[in-house]
């Protein structure tokens, strides 16, 4: 059977104009946490973690399927391949401590957490919720449509 180069176009636009739409979807969420104190981004190569807390409104680049976050001339920056992240996940976890932990977490197709956007200091000295910094969550939570899982893929 074979595929007409019409039909193929058609498929290879739409995939391409579907990509790109993913990748804005990605950028303006990570643009959003960015946009916001305390958080803190992970990274799991399967042998390490590396950790770093970052600074508010550092820039994110898209070139091609690699997004950047941070300055490349910088002491650190993020490299993320946008082909394999496909969801993330706005997850709120109760810890041993009994307070919550909150985060959006990226994934790829494999389910393996690509990346992970920790909001930190969500509790004052004496264990107690602050109300602002839970807000700053439940409005990004808003902003992405309330839904728990967010899709990149078609």
């Amino acid at each position: 059977m074979s595929t007409s180069p019409v039909s193929t176009s058609y498929f290879y636009y739409t995939h391409v104009i579907i990509l790109l739409m993913s990748h804005q979807l990605i950028k303006e969420l990570v643009s959003d946490i960015l946009s916001l104190d305390d958080i803190m981004f992970s990274v799991n190569s399967g042998n390490g973690i590396c950790e770093v807390r970052i600074e508010r409104g550092l820039p994110v680049r898209i070139n091609d399927k690699w997004m950047t976050i941070g300055n490349e001339d910088k002491s650190w920056h993020i490299h993320l391949n946008l082909e394999n992240v496909t969801t993330a996940k706005f997850v709120i976890e109760t810890r041993q401590t009994g307070m919550n932990g909150y985060s959006i977490r990226f994934f790829d197709s494999n389910g393996n957490i690509a990346m992970r956007a920790n909001f930190v200091k969500m509790y004052d000295d004496n264990g107690n919720l602050l109300s602002a910094k839970s807000r700053r969550y439940d409005e990004l939570f808003t902003k992405y449509g309330k839904r728990e899982v967010i899709s990149f893929t078609a």
